[in-house]
C-alpha cells in the first residue's frame, strides 16, 4: 500500500466499498423479512444497484482529495489531506450505520427529515448514551481507529512517485473514472433515489440505497409539520374524507381505505396529462373571455364529463405527476416523487391497475429523463415507458422548426395511439404532452394565429392551437379502432399556466377583471367516453388526488390505497377538498372558500371568518396528517 500514491489513495477507495456494502448487509440480516419478497436474482441485482449507489456517494464527496493525493509528494502534508478525507469518510459511515439503526423506527431510509431532529436532540442523547450505548461507543472506538490508521498510511514515505507523463494521464484518466462513476451516465440526468430500484419493490429501492445518499439528495430544509397534534390531525382528515364506500381500514395505517371488488365493465383507460393547460385560458373552462384557441377541447368537454370545479395540487409538472400516480400532495419542503418521496409506501395507480389485471404503459413527449418519469412510471407499476427519443416524427415539420428538446405533442399522440392498438385489454395509459411548455417551439407558421413569440402570452396561444389540433387528430383517429367504445379518455392540465390577463393578455379580453388568484391552480378535467358516459358538467369540487380513486371507484377495482383525493363519482364523502403545495405556502380548497398559508400567517382567504377558522383547522390537519404518516412510514402498506 505504500508503493506510490495510487496504491494508497486505491487502499482507501476500496476500503470505503466494503465498509458500505457491509453496512447494506447488515440492514438486510437486522431487517430480513421486510426483503423477503426478493427472489434470489433480485436479491444480487439490487446488490449490484447498491454498489452503483456506493460509487456515487464515495465519488462525489472524494474526488478532491484524490485528485490532490496525486499531486503531494511529502509526507507530512499527505498525512493531512487524508485526514480529512478519512473524517469525511467516517461521517458517511456513521450516518449511513445509524440509518440501519434508523430504520428500525419507520422501516425506510433516512432523508430530509434529519435536518429537523435538533428539536430531539435530548431524546437523541438520551438514546445514544443510553440503549444505544453499545452502538455509540463502537462507534467512537473504531472512528478513531480507523482515523489513526489512515493518519498512519499516509504519513509513511512512498517507495516511488508517478510523475511527469505519467501523473499527467493518470490524471486524466482518474478525472474520467470519477466523473462515469458520480454521473453514472454521460447525458441526462443525473442518478437519483428512484433509479435505484432495480427492480418495481420498495425493497429492492431500500437495500440498494444507503443512508447518507438519501440524506444528501434530500438535503432541502423542509417545513415543520406539526401544526396540531398528529392523532387529532388524522381524526379531522379522517372525518373529512370518510365515506362509507371506502372504509378506512387499518390503525396502524390510518388513511388506508378499502374499495371492494365491484361487478363493473372492465373499461380501458387513457390519460393524457397537459402542459401548462391552466382553465383560465381553455375553451370551454375559462371565466374570462374565450379566445377559440382550443376549439376541440371545448367540443370534447361537451361532449364528456366536463369538470368546471377541478384544481392542481401544485405549480410544478411533477407535483401533478406526483399526485395522480399516488393520490398524495408533496407536503412543503419535501422531494417529490423520484428524489425522496418514494422512500415511503405510497399507493401506486400502476400497480393497482395491474394487480386488477390492466396492461400499463407511460411515455412523455419530452426526453426521457425528463422529471425522472422513467423511473418515476416504473416505481408506480407502468410495464411500459417512452420518451421523445422512442417516436418517430409523423408530423408536419418546415424546415429548421425541429424542436430542441422533446417531440412535438402529435408525434407522441401518434405514437401513444399505435401502442395502444398493440396493448392487450383492458389497458391502463398515462400520456404527458410538451408542446405547451416555453420555449413555445411550433412544427409550421400555419399554428400562428397570434405574434409568434418563444415564450410571451402570443406563443402560448399559438402553442395551446397546436395542442388543440393535436388532440383532435389524436381522438378522431382512435376512434375508428375497435377498443374506442371500451375506452375512457381523461383529460386534464399538469398545473395552471400564469396569468390570463398579463399585458398582452388584456389586448384580448380588455373588459374582463381580475379574478381571485386561486384560478391559477383552476385546471380542466374531462372524462370522455361517448358510449359510455351522457355529456354532463359536473361541478363537483376535485384535484389531482382525486384521479387515483376515482379510476380505481369508476372501473370496481379492488384495491387498499391511501390518498388525500376521493372519488368524484361518490357522493357520499363528507367533505370534498384541495389541498395544494406552492413553494412556500400551503393550501386548501373547499365548496365554502380557500386559504394559503406560509406557515406563519394566513397569507390569503375567501370565505366567512366562521369558514375560514373551519379550514385552518382542516388545512394544518390535513397537511400534519400526511406530512406525519408519510415520514413514520405509515402512509400506506
Amino acid at each position: 500500500m505504500r508503493k506510490n500514491q495510487l496504491t494508497q489513495i486505491l487502499a482507501l477507495v476500496i476500503f470505503s466499498f466494503i465498509v458500505l456494502m457491509a453496512i447494506r448487509l447488515t440492514l438486510y440480516n437486522f431487517y430480513i423479512d421486510d426483503f423477503s419478497n426478493l427472489t434470489t436474482g433480485e436479491f444480487y441485482t439490487s446488490l449490484l444497484m447498491g454498489f452503483r449507489v456506493d460509487m456515487i456517494t464515495i465519488f462525489t464527496f472524494s474526488s478532491l482529495f484524490i485528485l490532490t493525493l496525486l499531486f503531494i509528494k511529502k509526507p507530512k502534508y499527505r498525512a493531512k489531506v487524508a485526514l480529512l478525507w478519512a473524517i469525511l469518510l467516517n461521517i458517511i459511515f456513521i450516518l449511513s450505520f445509524s440509518d440501519v439503526l434508523y430504520y428500525d423506527y419507520i422501516h425506510r431510509h433516512i432523508s430530509n427529515e434529519i435536518f429537523n431532529l435538533s428539536d430531539d436532540m435530548d431524546i437523541i442523547f438520551g438514546m445514544a448514551f443510553g440503549s444505544m450505548l453499545p452502538f455509540t461507543l463502537g462507534a467512537i472506538l473504531i472512528s478513531i481507529s480507523f482515523l489513526y490508521l489512515v493518519f498512519k498510511l499516509f504519513s509513511s514515505e512512498l517507495e516511488s512517485f508517478i510523475s511527469g507523463k505519467k501523473l499527467l494521464i493518470l490524471t486524466i484518466v482518474t478525472i474520467l473514472v470519477l466523473f462515469i462513476g458520480i454521473r453514472n451516465s454521460f447525458a441526462g440526468k443525473s442518478f437519483g433515489s428512484s433509479d435505484a430500484y432495480a427492480v418495481n419493490k420498495v425493497s429492492s429501492g431500500n437495500l440498494a440505497l444507503n443512508g447518507f445518499f438519501t440524506i444528501y439528495r434530500t438535503a432541502k430544509k423542509t417545513a415543520k409539520h406539526n401544526l396540531v397534534d398528529l392523532d387529532e390531525a388524522i381524526q379531522t382528515t379522517q372525518d373529512a374524507l370518510k365515506t362509507s364506500n371506502a372504509p378506512f381500514v387499518n390503525k396502524e395505517y390510518p388513511l388506508l381505505r378499502q374499495y371492494s371488488k365491484k361487478d363493473k365493465e372492465q373499461y380501458n383507460v387513457v390519460i393524457v396529462l397537459l402542459e401548462s393547460f391552466g382553465a383560465e385560458h381553455i375553451d370551454g373552462f375559462t371565466k374570462y373571455k374565450e379566445l377559440n384557441v382550443t376549439p376541440y377541447f371545448k367540443r370534447l368537454s361537451n361532449e364528456g364529463l366536463k369538470f368546471t370545479n377541478f384544481y392542481s395540487n401544485g405549480y410544478r409538472s411533477i407535483f401533478g405527476i406526483t399526485s395522480m400516480f399516488t393520490g398524495v400532495t408533496i407536503p412543503a419542503g419535501a422531494q417529490y416523487l423520484g428524489k425522496g418521496l418514494e422512500l415511503s409506501n405510497l399507493s401506486y395507480l400502476g400497480s393497482v391497475a395491474k394487480d386488477n389485471g390492466y396492461s400499463t404503459i407511460s411515455m412523455q413527449a419530452a426526453n426521457r429523463r425528463s422529471y425522472r418519469v422513467d423511473s418515476v412510471s416504473a416505481l408506480a407499476g407502468f410495464d411500459e415507458y417512452y420518451g421523445a427519443q422512442d417516436m418517430p416524427n409523423v408530423e408536419e415539420v418546415d424546415a429548421g422548426r425541429e424542436p430542441l428538446t422533446g417531440t412535438y405533442d402529435f408525434n407522441m399522440l401518434d405514437f401513444y395511439h399505435k401502442k395502444l392498438n398493440s396493448m392487450k385489454e383492458p389497458f391502463l395509459g398515462f400520456a404527458f404532452t410538451d408542446t405547451t411548455h416555453s420555449d413555445y417551439h411550433l412544427p409550421s407558421k400555419k399554428y400562428e394565429r397570434y405574434p409568434h413569440d418563444l415564450k410571451n402570452y402570443n406563443g402560448a396561444l399559438n402553442a395551446y392551437i397546436y395542442a388543440d389540433d393535436s388532440i383532435r387528430r389524436f381522438i378522431e383517429g382512435a376512434k375508428k379502432e375497435p377498443w374506442f367504445d371500451r375506452t375512457i379518455f381523461i383529460f386534464t392540465s399538469d398545473h395552471g399556466s400564469g396569468d390570463a390577463l398579463n399585458q398582452i393578455a388584456r389586448e384580448y379580453r380588455p373588459d374582463d377583471k381580475p379574478l381571485t388568484s386561486i384560478e391559477h391552480f383552476r385546471i380542466p378535467l374531462i372524462i370522455y367516453a361517448p358510449k359510455i358516459f351522457k355529456p354532463m358538467e359536473v361541478k363537483t369540487l376535485g384535484g389531482h388526488n382525486d384521479i387515483f380513486p376515482t379510476i380505481v371507484d369508476m372501473l370496481g377495482w379492488k384495491a387498499d390505497i391511501a390518498t388525500m383525493g376521493s372519488s368524484l363519482f361518490d357522493e357520499d364523502v363528507n367533505e370534498r377538498l384541495v389541498y395544494f403545495y406552492a413553494g412556500n405556502l400551503i393550501g386548501l380548497i373547499t365548496n365554502n372558500g380557500y386559504i394559503k398559508y406560509n406557515f406563519k400567517d394566513i397569507v390569503e382567504q375567501v370565505g366567512s371568518q366562521e369558514n375560514i377558522q373551519k379550514m385552518k383547522k382542516l388545512l394544518f390537519s390535513v397537511d400534519t396528517a400526511e406530512a406525519g404518516l408519510l415520514e413514520k412510514n405509515r402512509w400506506a402498506k
